[in-house]
């Protein structure tokens, strides 16, 4: 069972990957655009994902720092509806992403359930 469980997370992992890639590439019409099996491009290496990826309340745009200290109240960017971050109500939008509800999909139902 170990086995079988193992092998359905790394497809799961797998079919993310290359559906984060594809909602990427659509929402933010990236050139070049993010290659599902090429790492160079992922996480901070891309301006975009870098900017998804880092605390909310830091702005990616403005010069970068070693020393930000991040809190248990530091969220990505990307669980934010529309990209929107408010710093008086850490609530608002939180969650509401359309790319959080699909990969959600992609992840409890299935990867074709997920894709647009």
């Amino acid at each position: 069972l170990k086995k079988g469980a193992d092998a359905a997370h790394g497809d799961d992992t797998s079919s993310l990957k290359e559906l984060v890639a594809t909602w990427v590439n659509q929402e933010f019409h990236l050139s070049p655009l993010i290659k599902p099996n090429d790492k160079y491009l992922h996480g901070f290496m891309s301006d975009i994902c870098g900017k998804l990826l880092c605390p909310a309340e830091w702005d990616w745009d403005k010069s970068r720092t070693l020393e930000y200290i991040i809190s248990e109240n530091s969220w990505p960017l990307f669980v934010y509806e529309n990209y929107q971050y408010n710093a008086n109500n850490l609530e608002e939008g939180f969650l509401k992403l359309k790319l959080l509800v699909l990969a959600f999909k992609a992840i409890f139902t299935s990867p074709s359930s997920a894709r647009e």
